[in-house]
């Protein structure tokens, strides 16, 4: 693991090896969701499947973000590089200019309660210089949290949008897809 940063008491680091400690902020965000707002979409589990299936391609590479504070884990983004297959990330096709290897697919920001308020700083000020100075030329994500949308909006732009439901079909979650420039 590399220490990327610090700042407002918080760790900012990167490493290409799982370890499940990594999880706890989505696993946190999920025990919040079913205390106050249940969606029937089970984070925990897609990103799982997502990390197992990235370790099946040997042309594809993780990264995986992280923020910590006092040793407890708040945040996770991962970071996908290499020949990209856009199919596991995306349901529908996106429009990529760029080549193929200078790009990546971001997945997973996820920071819970206790981390909040950081995480414009942390993909403006260390995720993004850290892939820039490796010379990638865009970031490509999709989210489906509204309130992350504008944080997005500011750092790059909206490209497309989507349609998912929850697991078990009960709910529908409507999302967009950004395109970060380096």
């Amino acid at each position: 693991m590399k220490i990327l940063s610090k700042f407002n008491g918080n760790e900012f680091s990167v490493s290409s090896e799982f370890n499940s400690n990594y999880l706890i902020p989505i696993i946190k965000n999920l025990l919040f969701k079913a205390k106050k707002d249940w969606d029937d979409y089970d984070e925990v589990y897609h990103c799982c499947h997502l990390i197992e299936e990235v370790k099946t391609r040997k042309d594809m590479n993780m990264d995986f973000h992280i923020m910590k504070r006092d040793r407890e884990h708040l945040g996770i983004a991962l970071a996908n590089t290499g020949l990209l297959d856009f199919n596991i990330f995306f349901k529908e096709p996106i429009q990529v200019k760029e080549d193929i290897y200078d790009i990546l697919i971001l997945n997973y920001f996820h920071i819970c309660q206790e981390g909040r308020g950081n995480g414009e700083r942390w993909l403006r000020d260390v995720i993004i210089p850290y892939y820039k100075t490796k010379g990638y030329r865009a970031i490509y994500m999709k989210s489906s949290h509204p309130r992350a949308f504008s944080m997005y909006a500011r750092l790059g732009s909206e490209i497309g949008g989507y349609i998912s439901y929850s697991d078990n079909k009960l709910f529908k979650r409507e999302g967009k897809v950004f395109k970060i420039l380096l």
